[in-house]
Order: structure tokens, then sequence, then C-alpha cells
């Protein structure tokens, strides 16, 4: 029995360049369409946005900074990536999207059967998985610091007069 005298990370280095590459385009597709999905109704913007996240994280993990820093969609992205949690508005929101583009697609298409139970069985699926994810505790906002200070001795202290003499 002989020794190989290759090295086996030799060969995986060329293999995960070329996989962080595809994962890195891949993150951008998903990125465009989560930015298309801000303008279109039905079409989600988070759900395209978390495989971005996903996917940079495996191939640029810088990039993922601005997707959890984004003042809407950031906190949505964190606690799923994070505790794999989809808050109750998220889930309705992916549901009801699915369930309408399917009824919209089925009208403008007009597909065979085969096709409208096969589509219908991948959303449903998609579905049930999005429902069964954890929502997490519900979160109250946080409040804006104000300070507000009370002088009740103004109330007793007479007023100037509007227009001072002079």
């Amino acid at each position: 029995m002989g020794t190989s005298n290759q090295d086996p990370t030799a060969d995986a280095a060329p293999n995960a360049r070329r996989r962080h590459h595809v994962y890195n385009v891949l993150a951008w597709i998903c990125f465009g369409l989560g930015f298309v999905g801000m303008v279109v109704p039905l079409m989600p913007t988070t759900v395209f946005w978390i495989c971005a996240a996903w996917l940079w994280l495996r191939s640029r993990p810088h990039r993922v900074r601005f997707l959890i820093e984004h003042p809407h969609f950031g906190e949505s992205i964190r606690r799923f990536l994070e505790q794999g949690e989809i808050c109750r508005t998220g889930k309705t929101a992916a549901v009801v999207g699915m369930a309408g583009s399917l009824v919209i697609w089925i009208a403008l298409a007009t597909p065979r059967w085969p096709f409208i139970l096969l589509v219908g069985g991948i959303l449903t699926l998609v579905a049930l998985w999005i429902l069964t994810r954890p929502e997490g505790q519900r979160r109250a906002p946080t409040p804006t610091r104000m300070a507000v200070t009370l002088d009740t001795g103004a109330w007793a202290r007479p007023k100037p007069p509007a227009n001072p003499p002079g």
C-alpha cells in the first residue's frame, strides 16, 4: 500500500474560491430581487435579503452588515439568522403573498393542471415551513428618550405682559 504525497487541501482551495464566487453572485441576485420587491406588489423583500445574507455569510461576510443594519428590514433578517425566527406579520405576509401570486399566475398564465398542482404543492410546502418557524418574543417598540420637566411654580407666577411698554 502506497501513501499519497498530494496535499488534500491543494484541490480544496480552488473549489472553495469557486464556491465563494458562486455564493457571492447568487447573493447579489437575491439582493437585487429583494430590491425589486420593495416596489413590486406581492414580491417579498426580506426573504430575498435573508437569502442574500446567508450566502454572503459564506462568501463575503463584511457585506452582511448593510442588511442587518437596515432600518426597516434589519431586525427581521438578524432575528432569522440568529434564532431562525419569523414574526407573525412576516409569516402572514409570506403566506398571503404566495397564495395571491398563485391565484394571479393561474389567472394570467392559465397553466395545465399538473403544473398548477406542482407549483401549488411547492408553495404549500414552503408555507408550512414558514408557519413552523418560531416567532420569538414580541418586542415592544423602543421609546424615544425625551426629557419632560414640569415647573408647577410657573402656574403661580404672574405672566409678563404680552406687549411690554416702551
